[in-house]
């Protein structure tokens, strides 16, 4: 029945796929006007300007607004942009979709290294996917280009985004096999490009790096770290902008060209850094609705003491 549920919302969303870019953007329009004259419609409204005065305190209330009303533009015009996946040509997507120093990343996989990419929930993250079409040409080597997610409760939706996110020819790898098939690459012989989406929030028993991040203590995800340094991969950043609606800019950036300093969470704390830096450059492109600070220090010691564990995470008050 599932599958059956599956293939219908398929047909549907690609239906609805078909629609130019130009009037999907109308209909988000109507959706956002609707949202600030309704202002109960708005999604997580209250997270959003709780998470928005927190990190700009500097900020008055008129422009915390302002931010907030451009943020819920962008979310619905991203939501939109991934279905329309769906129906996108790979000559449609290459036209809309600017990625900068792939040749950088090309020249490390043809001498037989791996590359970890950070990135943040910046702009729309389901067009990155089509990295993948920058590789295919490879043949001798076909590395593998993967994204890490996490499965949907959902089990329908769960396919419907992995037939989209697969759609140019990229593996999606649940978060909890990352270790193990990247690894069993490895074993294989093959080299892979990977991306990771790392603002994430860690589970309490996963805490171990805490950092100050616009301007809030935080406790940071440090899992992809650990395995870029087993692993020794290549590590880059991956900066979304947004150049107009529709068309985005993924760079490339270079975060360890060789073996990564031994010092611990140097690799997280430097993506934290240049994420903040995007972000405060261009505060309505990210994720705001993402409860991002439920986790607080307090809240660890007090779990920590529960559960009768001593704090070793790193990181001063």
């Amino acid at each position: 029945m599932q599958k059956i549920i599956y293939y219908i919302l398929y047909v549907l969303v690609y239906i609805f796929s078909l629609i130019p870019l130009r009037i999907l953007y109308l209909f988000t329009d109507i959706v956002w006007l609707l949202m600030y004259l309704c202002p109960p419609l708005r999604y997580r409204r209250k997270i959003v300007r709780k998470n928005l005065v927190a990190s700009f305190p500097k900020k008055s209330l008129k422009q915390i607004r302002s931010i907030e009303r451009r943020f819920y533009r962008n979310f619905l015009d991203q939501i939109l942009e991934s279905l329309k996946v769906a129906s996108m040509s790979e000559r449609w997507i290459e036209r809309h979709v600017e990625i900068v120093n792939y040749e950088k990343v090309r020249e490390q996989v043809a001498s037989g290294h791996s590359v970890m990419v950070y990135m943040g929930h910046m702009g729309n993250w389901e067009w990155i996917p089509s990295l993948a079409l920058k590789f295919k040409d490879m043949e001798e080597l076909r590395p593998y280009v993967c994204q890490i997610y996490h499965r949907l409760q959902n089990p329908v939706t769960d396919m419907l985004m992995l037939k989209l996110r697969g759609k140019y020819g990229a593996i999606s790898i649940p978060m909890a096999l990352t270790y193990r098939q990247l690894l069993e690459y490895r074993n294989e012989g093959k080299t892979f490009i990977v991306g990771m989406i790392a603002d994430q929030v860690p589970l309490w028993w996963n805490i171990h790096y805490w950092t100050y991040f616009m301007n809030q203590y935080t406790p940071v995800f440090t899992g992809a770290e650990r395995i870029a340094r087993k692993m020794a991969l290549k590590i880059y950043y991956g900066r979304t902008t947004r150049k107009k609606r529709g068309y985005y800019r993924y760079e490339l950036i270079p975060m360890y060209e060789s073996e990564p300093d031994a010092e611990p969470f140097a690799i997280t704390e430097k993506f934290t850094r240049l994420l903040e830096e995007d972000i405060i450059k261009d505060p309505p492109l990210w994720l705001w609705t993402h409860n991002r600070w439920k986790r607080t220090w307090e809240g660890f010691q007090e779990w920590l003491a529960e559960n009768g564990l001593e704090d070793k995470s790193i990181g001063t008050r």
